[in-house]
């Protein structure tokens, strides 16, 4: 090991620049895979918020975007055993308004569509922090970053979709993006979404013993929708949620190819400068597996120091970007798959980078390898 390290510090600026070249990687793919999995996490964790016990939408939707549940479904459902109450819900994503003639902080708003007396909205009773619950058409509620961002406080009036509402309620909720969006009464903007005659998802309240049934009796009553329980919601849009695991799969090989290039710049670099030295200990005996070995150490030992600073980077450097820049919109979510994928990576550049290099010092000559200068 002594041997290992003396090498590696014999030129200390290119050693640190190939622990960084690694750790950066190894930041970038956490950070990749940390944002995925918070993003997921944080759709199941919106829905099992709402005290539903089931969500309701059509079945053949491949996004929320295209559900369309009747009123008249709506009210067969309400009537089904075990059902205690129903909430009805739209959402829609609006531009940020200009307020003061400033332009806005933050790219868009989420628009969640509520009926004030449905029983979805007791969870914003409990996460408010200013006011009240809206009660009328014209009033709405805003999320703790919507009003930082736009200025807003209760009995401020905000401009949207070519009307003006007035903020009655300020809450403050534990999932980040939900911050960065309203509660508008559900009817306007189906108005504006040109649905009024239909909603994109129903928020089912049951007790649990009760819930399974009921499931069942709205799958059989109405086919063309489909229940699933709050934690299900992202699994029934798996084709979708899919594609950003192709997309952290993508950038993950592309960090591989860029670290194994950087440490094997370094060792080849390496090897080159200790011809002579390696030709004389192929000469006093030394076996081409005893070199490899050497040779594989130095290059594991290179990612993995990266790896741990990468591991480090990734979890702080993640943390901070999100909240300086995308306080709510983006959450981070650190399992261990996230340290794994990391880990692997690190290993991953480590083996890549270092197997030629070895491969290529075990095959010198040793009279070829004295003589070189």
């Amino acid at each position: 090991m002594g041997n290992i390290w003396r090498n590696l510090l014999r030129r200390k600026t290119r050693t640190v620049l190939s622990v960084l070249g690694v750790a950066v990687s190894v930041a970038g793919i956490m950070a990749l895979i940390s944002v995925a999995q918070g993003l997921l996490g944080s759709f199941d964790a919106y829905m099992e918020s709402s005290g539903a016990t089931l969500l309701v939408f059509s079945r053949s939707a491949a996004d929320l975007a295209f559900s369309s549940v009747a009123p008249e479904e709506v009210e067969g459902i309400e009537k089904l055993e075990g059902v205690a109450s129903v909430s009805r819900s739209n959402f829609h994503m609006a531009m940020a308004p200009r307020i003061g003639g400033k332009r806005p902080a933050i790219p868009v708003i989420f628009c969640f569509g509520r009926f004030p007396e449905d029983e979805i909205m007791a969870k914003y009773r409990r996460l408010l922090v200013h006011g009240r619950l809206f009660e009328k058409p014209d009033e709405i509620l805003a999320g703790r970053f919507v009003a930082a961002t736009l200025g807003l406080k209760v009995g401020s009036k905000m401009p949207l979709f070519g009307r003006t509402f007035r903020v009655v309620g300020i809450y403050d909720s534990d999932i980040a993006w939900e911050n960065g969006g309203v509660i508008v009464d559900a009817g306007v903007l189906a108005g504006q979404l040109g649905r009024k005659d239909s909603y994109s998802m129903l928020f089912v309240f049951t007790a649990r013993k009760d819930r399974d049934g009921v499931r069942a009796r709205i799958e059989k009553r109405f086919p063309d929708l489909v229940a699933v329980r709050p934690s299900e919601f992202t699994n029934r849009f798996a084709a979708q949620f899919r594609q950003i695991d192709d997309f952290v799969y993508l950038i993950t090989l592309l960090a591989l190819v860029v670290g194994i290039l950087g440490v094997l710049n370094t060792m080849m670099m390496s090897v080159a400068e200790r011809t002579r030295e390696i030709g004389m200990l192929r000469a006093l005996g030394w076996q081409r597996w005893r070199i490899m070995r050497l040779i594989l150490a130095e290059g594991l030992l290179l990612s993995g120091l990266g790896g741990l600073v990468g591991l480090a980077l990734g979890v702080f450097g993640t943390k901070g970007l999100i909240a300086l820049f995308a306080d709510a919109y983006l959450v981070a979510r650190f399992s261990p798959t996230t340290f794994l994928w990391g880990g692997a990576v690190a290993l991953g550049v480590g083996l890549g980078a270092a197997t030629y290099p070895a491969l290529h010092a075990a095959n010198l000559r040793p009279v070829e390898a004295l003589r070189y200068e």
